[in-house]
This record gives structure tokens, C-alpha cells and sequence, in this order.
């Protein structure tokens, strides 16, 4: 699946249709982090999960073909990992095709349907109809200014994994200045686009994502979220000025 998202950029070696992939999200302790548990899929969710295995996988629930990505939703390791899916088994080809969806309502639930850009839009996958409200609970309000105790919190250096979970969004908020929850809600929003000069509207779109990689100097890409490479600059931006 993703980079929204859970897949990291890979070569166009892979043919179609296993060539459609998605972004990636956390590091390992993600799903702790955003308070998701791993809850079994709704069976009303399953049809929209197939749809979008047929299209990242030709539906095939126990593929490894040694391209990096794993199951019939593709999930990069990563993402596998920080969402707890060792739980079930060690890579998402192994486990079953109710606990892949069950990690995949828990990255949707986080990220939204752009951790599969081209597949969630082929396959109509939605936060509803891919039941991610069954997975999450709905986020806690955020505040405008950060707790004495969270911004007196030691915060150990990101890694550089082009994926914006929680730990990169505590590190978002630490920057710019809202309560460290590691949700990206409407107010860190308006606070980031505050901070690259875009206008705050609370919704990161294409102008939002222009600004912020002209912010990081890196080249637009006419991407609508952040995507792997945005946020590996986003991740060394922050290391060097927000956490170093």
C-alpha cells in the first residue's frame, strides 16, 4: 500500500496490474501511538477490500514476489509493522485475508484512502465503506497550544522512513506550535499551512503541498498529499531544526 501513505516509490519493473501501488505510513509503535486496535474487519467492508486487491494484487491474498510489498493489499513492511500487523504474522502474505483488511482499516482510519492513490479511486474506497470507523476511535479534540508536558517531552530523532505517522506528526506539532496528540487534525493543519505560507484553510490539498515543498526546497511534484518523498524532506527538516 502508503507514500500517504504506505508504499514507498519503487521502479517500474513490476507489471500491472501489482505495478499500482500505494503509500506507506508509521514505524513501529504507529498503531499504539494513534490508539487503534486491531479489531476484525466488518464483513460489510470486505467487497470494497477485494476490489481493491484485485487491482494492487489481481486479488491475490498470499503474494510475495519479491518486489518489497506483501499480500493482496500490497503493504510495504513497514507499514505492516507499525500497525501492528506482526500480531498476526511476521509479513501480510502470511495472514489471512481478514487480518490484512484489519491492518488496512487501521492505516485507512489514519491516512485515508490516498494510502492506496490509484487503487482506492479504481475501487471507490472510502473511510466509510472500507470501515475504518470500526478500527478508530474519532480523534480527541486538539488544542491551540501545546501542555507544559508535552513540550518539555525529549523526542528521539525521526526516522527516515517518508512516512507521516504519529511520531512525525508530534514533530509537525511540535514545530508549529499545537498540542503534541500525533493526530494531523484541522488546527495542525491550519498551523502547518500557517508555517509555509499557504492559505489556512484546514484542508491539505495540491496548494498546501506546493507550499511545503517549496518551504523544504524540494521540486513540486503536483502531488495532492504528502507522499514519500515530502516527507522524507519534511522528516530531515524536522531532525535538523524541530528535534536536533
Amino acid at each position: 500500500m502508503a507514500p500517504a501513505k504506505h508504499r514507498k516509490p519503487r521502479t517500474p519493473l513490476a507489471c500491472a496490474p501489482i505495478a499500482r501501488r500505494a503509500g506507506g505510513f508509521t514505524v513501529a509503535a504507529a498503531a499504539a501511538a494513534a490508539g487503534i486496535g486491531l479489531t476484525a474487519p466488518a464483513a460489510s467492508a470486505d467487497s470494497v477490500w477485494d476490489r481493491v486487491a484485485m487491482c494492487e494484487s489481481s486479488g491475490n491474498w498470499s503474494i510475495n514476489t519479491g518486489n518489497g510489498f506483501y499480500g493482496g493489499l500490497q503493504f510495504y513492511h513497514p507499514t505492516w509493522v507499525g500497525f501492528g500487523g506482526q500480531q498476526y504474522a511476521s509479513y501480510a502474505h502470511q495472514a489471512s485475508k481478514a487480518q490484512q483488511i484489519a491492518v488496512a482499516q487501521k492505516v485507512l482510519a489514519v491516512q485515508g484512502p490516498g494510502a492506496w492513490p490509484v487503487c482506492s479511486v479504481r475501487a471507490g474506497l472510502t473511510r466509510d465503506n472500507g470501515g475504518a470507523s470500526t478500527t478508530a476511535p474519532a480523534p480527541p479534540r486538539e488544542t491551540t497550544a501545546p501542555s507544559r508536558s508535552a513540550s518539555a517531552q525529549v523526542m528521539a530523532p525521526l526516522v527516515r522512513d517518508g512516512i507521516r505517522g504519529p511520531l512525525t506528526t508530534k514533530a509537525i506539532q511540535r514545530w508549529v506550535g499545537t498540542t503534541q496528540d500525533g493526530i494531523f487534525g484541522p488546527i495542525t493543519t491550519r498551523a502547518l499551512q500557517t508555517k509555509v505560507g499557504t492559505y489556512p484553510d484546514g484542508i491539505w490539498g495540491p496548494n498546501s503541498q506546493a507550499a511545503l515543498q517549496d518551504y523544504l526546497g524540494i521540486s513540486r511534484d503536483g502531488s495532492t498529499f504528502m507522499n514519500y518523498r515530502t516527507v522524507l524532506a519534511l522528516q530531515k527538516h524536522l531532525n535538523a531544526n524541530v528535534i536536533g
